[in-house]
């Protein structure tokens, strides 16, 4: 027996229901209409019975219980207190229901899974939000697919009371499905050569909304437009229900600018300027500059982007860079220039074919030294996430190989491979797990034989938190960090919401950057806290070198998506 009170009203006069009987959704639809009656007095009980009673049954029915037994009353003691006790007896279940398709749709796959998927059941108890969202999602599925035309011919509900029962039959008629006309393109720059392998939509192809959506999402995707639209012109359509499409594009401006400001313990403050000229010419050339200064490593880069076929599937880049490293026992000051040749499959693996050459000058411990490299290679990643700025699930991978061979014109001769791997995983809607695993390998005569860049070092806010930024790795005599052919690390971490925007987490980090694998691995383990702004998720971890004699301990702090 459920017990609930309700009051419509501040004034201490004013009456209050007590509903009796009613559990679950019952009560709580019954609680819903009787907050739509007005406020009443006490002395105006006897007047407004009839719709007291009124808005409880129809609340009921609404439900499928049309046979409920409905006692009002006072209470002895409070006038102002009306009780009402509901027996909601037998529900109304659907006895015969008769859905019939007529038109193309009744040939159409898309409506025999979604009549297979109807929440509307025979044996069901009537429940009429149900029928009428059945009825409101075949029309929005006919609309989505391009049946312009689709009504009912008949809905209709036949209750029964007495019997506990009812009929309900649905005659649907979705006409002629339309199909896609011709393509209209409003543009301020010259895009035929962009657009023909963005469009997939030929005149005569079936109407689907889904295609337009996606249209206008690859569009939008080039970073080539600031304004998209892709509309289609129904009531345009011709004797052949072809229905025009059109397409408005303008372009963005001709030069935009960016700057950004972050923080990391690994990095501490940093700044970054960008400058893109998105539109250079007909072929869809674009090209970008990034500045990035932070205390100790500081790098510009530019990058030119010439489309091959399709412009967000296939294309090349042209890259050069220079960046300055000066960190704890590592200067390099290191020229770059690249050639990569991009291709994305249709499962959203992304490959990079590329040849880079490197000039690096560094100081690494008591080393000094100076390398030219010329490095072939190709790097394969993914990235897939559900749910915005705060994933509920996704996973990102990413591996690279390079090599280098003194015959073509490099100082160095080795094999170089790097690869991670991160998850992320919902176990319920205040439960997360993120799993993290690294490993890199260079083969190669002497570590010494690389410059700082291609050796491994681990440590820090990505790897192994516990730790400061890339100390993990070999020492030279004079205690002078070194650099490792080998790196490996691993991390586990659970986070749980503590509220909307707040999560707390736990974590264990493991890992280690070695020549042999004869040093013990180094374990770093904590607790931080996550804070989901609209930039991404700030988090602050609080970690321990648990490895370590003193275990030290260092705080973390990162900002950034999570992927």
């Amino acid at each position: 027996m459920a017990l609930m009170l309700l009051s419509l009203g501040s004034h201490a006069q004013e009456v209050e229901y007590q509903l009796q009987g009613l559990e679950g959704e019952l009560e709580d639809n019954a609680e819903a209409y009787l907050k739509q009656l007005p406020p009443l007095k006490p002395e105006q009980i006897e007047r407004f019975g009839d719709d007291i009673d009124m808005a409880v049954r129809n609340s009921l029915q609404a439900l499928g219980y049309y046979n409920p037994e409905i006692d009002i009353s006072p209470a002895e003691d409070r006038p102002e207190l009306l009780v009402i006790r509901v027996a909601p007896g037998e529900p109304v279940r659907i006895r015969d229901l008769d859905i019939r398709l007529d038109g193309d749709a009744a040939a159409d796959p898309a409506f025999a899974e979604r009549l297979g998927k109807l929440a509307l059941k025979q044996g069901d108890v009537l429940h009429h939000e149900v029928y009428e969202k059945a009825k409101a999602g075949l029309l929005s599925l006919a609309l989505t697919r391009g049946y312009f035309d689709a009504g009912y011919q008949k809905s209709q509900v036949r209750v029964y009371p007495w019997e506990h029962a009812a009929d309900v039959e649905l005659a649907f008629d979705s006409g002629l499905r339309y199909k896609f006309g011709e393509l209209r393109i409003d543009t301020d720059r010259p895009v035929e050569r962009l657009l023909k392998p963005l469009v997939d939509i030929k005149p005569g192809d079936p109407y689907q909304a889904s295609r337009l959506a996606e249209l206008s999402r690859s569009l939008s995707a080039t970073r080539y437009f600031r304004q998209v639209e892709v509309l289609p012109m129904v009531s345009e359509a011709d004797e052949n229900q072809r229905v025009p499409l059109s397409v408005v594009l303008r372009a963005k401006a001709d030069n935009e600018v960016e700057l950004g400001v972050g923080f990391s313990t690994d990095e501490g403050p940093r700044t970054s300027a960008s400058w893109e000229k998105p539109w250079i010419n007909s072929l869809g050339h674009s090209v970008n500059t990034t500045l990035k200064l932070s205390a100790p490593k500081q790098d510009i880069t530019l990058v030119y982007k010439i489309p091959r076929g399709h412009p967000l599937n296939n294309y090349y880049t042209l890259q050069g860079g220079y960046q300055r490293l000066d960190e704890d026992d590592t200067e390099s000051d290191r020229l770059v220039a690249s050639i990569h040749r991009w291709d994305k499959s249709v499962t959203d693996w992304t490959r990079d074919t590329f040849i880079r050459s490197e000039f690096e000058s560094y100081t690494q411990g008591e080393q000094r030294d100076s390398s030219f490299l010329l490095i072939p290679g190709v790097s394969f990643n993914r990235t897939r996430v559900r749910g915005g700025l705060d994933p509920v699930w996704g996973d990102t991978q990413l591996a690279t190989l390079e090599l280098s061979e003194p015959w073509w014109g490099s100082d160095t001769r080795f094999v170089r491979l790097w690869g991670r791997t991160k998850w992320l995983r919902s176990i319920d809607e205040k439960q997360r797990v993120i799993a993290r695993a690294e490993q890199g390998a260079v083969w190669v005569d002497a570590v010494t034989d690389l410059p700082p860049s291609l050796r491994f070092f681990t440590g820090g806010d990505l790897t192994v938190r516990g730790f400061s930024y890339e100390s993990i790795t070999p020492l030279d005599e004079n205690g002078d960090r070194l650099g490792a052919k080998y790196a490996s690390a691993l991390s586990l971490e659970y986070d749980y919401r503590v509220a909307q925007k707040w999560r707390l987490a736990t974590f264990v980090d493991t890992g280690t950057a070695t020549n042999d694998y004869s040093e013990a691995w180094k374990v770093g383990t904590g607790v931080g806290v996550r804070w989901l702004t609209p930039i991404g998720s700030v988090r602050l971890d609080l970690a321990f070198g648990v490895s370590e004699p003193d275990t030290p301990w260092r705080i973390h702090f990162t900002l950034g998506p999570e992927l």
